[in-house]
């Protein structure tokens, strides 16, 4: 990869230094240029990086790998947080919709992440719940779900929020609000079908002190990459 890597670097001297007829800069001319780059590799698999480094699609980017992991680390400390209050104040999920619940914890992302956190966004096959974004990297995709039984958190809720994930996405969370009697029973429902979905690669031991369980789930992609995926139930009013 290192010659097409040089080729770029070539390339974006020629486009930068080209003459435009039009009211465009240089860095503006290139940035076209590098986004119509950026489609053709990822057809054949590849993403190229603002350094423009090359990777494979399912490869991690050393450069952002732990960084985005503490940020995801601490995106879902915040949730955590916001769930623990909002169980004590039993008001503010009492008739609220799902919508209404997820711009709770849109609130509580925002400020801690400076507004970086959006609800509706457009990402992969739809518009996610929580899309949290610093830089030029999605560090969380987030979809809530009240619970529906364990047929429709199988077969529609997962699928779902896997179809609001790109190849560059690797975190993800499922804010599980549940309304029912005797929770616990939930939560080891919505547990054990994450853990024995087709596509579950690991199961990290649950946490039942701080209610949050992780597991690594694989795309459905011919070119297949794995995500984190945390679940971290809410008992509301």
């Amino acid at each position: 990869m290192s010659v097409f890597e040089k080729m770029l670097r070539a390339y974006r001297t020629v486009v930068e230094n080209s003459y435009s007829s039009e009211s465009e800069t240089p860095q503006q001319r290139w940035a076209k240029e590098l986004e119509e780059a950026r489609r053709e590799f990822e057809y054949d698999g590849y993403q190229i990086t603002d350094s423009l480094r090359i990777f494979g699609s399912s490869e991690s980017r050393p450069d952002h790998e732990k960084a985005d992991a503490e940020l995801y680390t601490e995106a879902l400390s915040v949730l955590l947080h916001a769930r623990n209050q909002i169980e004590r104040l039993p008001s503010v999920t009492r008739g609220k919709n799902e919508e209404d619940i997820r711009d709770v914890l849109l609130v509580a992302l925002g400020a801690a992440f400076a507004g970086r956190c959006t609800a509706e966004s457009q990402n992969g096959d739809g518009k996610t719940d929580l899309l949290l974004r610093i830089g030029d990297r999605n560090v969380l995709v987030g979809e809530c779900k009240i619970w529906g039984g364990s047929k429709k958190f199988r077969e529609e809720d997962i699928p779902q929020l896997f179809g609001y994930l790109t190849r560059y996405d690797r975190h993800a969370v499922i804010p599980l609000f549940i309304r029912k009697a005797r929770p616990e029973e939930i939560v080891a429902k919505a547990a054990k079908e994450l853990s024995e979905y087709p596509r579950c690669v690991s199961a990290a031991v649950p946490d039942h002190d701080a209610r949050q369980y992780n597991f690594v789930l694989r795309s459905a992609s011919p070119t297949p990459w794995d995500v984190k995926v945390a679940l971290i139930p809410f008992v509301i009013s």
